[in-house]
């Protein structure tokens, strides 16, 4: 089975981290990062969000510019960010 990822920020996620729609059920399209009670926690454009996300790098064993550069090429495939 494919691995699912967060269509906000491209996390891979396990059942434990689907966000929640506005009836408490799973959203299995967003992590509970992005994603709580049927609206994106944080309301901020594609590119404020590359800027918060790069934050991480370390994380994701990387510099923070790498993973800005990694972030602002996956944001526009994903849902969320589609035009």
């Amino acid at each position: 089975m494919k691995k699912k990822i967060c269509q906000s920020c491209g996390m891979p996620m396990t059942k434990d981290q689907f966000g929640s729609n506005k009836d408490g059920s799973a959203n299995e399209l967003y992590c509970k990062y992005c994603y709580k009670d049927g609206e994106f926690i944080d309301k901020v454009s594609m590119e404020e969000y590359i800027e918060m996300c790069s934050q991480f790098g370390a994380q994701a064993g990387m510099t923070n510019e790498e993973m800005k550069a990694y972030c602002a090429k996956l944001f526009p495939t994903l849902k969320r960010w589609k035009n």
